[in-house]
């Protein structure tokens, strides 16, 4: 995979908060490593003990409960569990990762709710997804076509922060 596709581009936090969840052994989980930079979830959701890289059209409101993007490579191997660190995904802070079709941003993509996007080893935003206010997890603040890049939000109710209120 590709490290740090996704970045903090903005954080009202002095330091980010992180948290360290464990990983399964790459034999038991079919999982790869997960490397700084990838966003990741739970495992089966709400009854789920490791992370995992999210895939293709996640994150989902109501089926997924993300946990982040990892802060760190993770330390499992193919024999033992591990750990990864990885920022909480709080509100206030913005991500930045590239578009899928930078080409899409001049189209006007601006708060719209997608998900990620992963080919081959890239995580990407796809700004071209449509939006969903219901099922997509990420929101779109703001974007640069010159550089390709999108900067996004994680919505709270595909967090584990999800089911509190204020």
């Amino acid at each position: 995979m590709a490290k740090n596709d996704v970045t903090i581009a903005y954080s009202p936090y002095a330091s980010n908060p992180t948290a360290t969840f464990l990983v399964d052994d790459y034999t038991t989980s079919s999982s790869t490593q997960i490397l700084a930079g990838e966003p990741v979830k739970i495992s089966g959701a709400e009854g789920g003990n490791y992370a995992l890289k999210l895939a293709t059209g996640e994150p989902v409101i109501g089926t997924d409960i993300m946990l982040g993007i990892a802060a760190s490579d993770d330390t499992a191997t193919t024999s033992a569990d591990g750990t990864v660190d990885v920022y909480l995904p709080l509100p206030g802070i913005i991500y930045r990762c590239a578009a899928t079709t930078p080409g899409n941003l001049a189209t006007g993509v601006l708060l719209d709710t997608v998900t990620f996007d992963l080919t081959g080893t890239t995580y990407t935003v796809y700004e071209d997804e449509g939006t969903d206010e219901d099922e997509h997890g990420l929101r779109i603040v703001g974007y640069n076509a010159t550089a390709g890049t999108v900067d996004f939000e994680i919505k709270t109710g595909v967090t584990r922060y999800g089911d509190i209120v204020a």
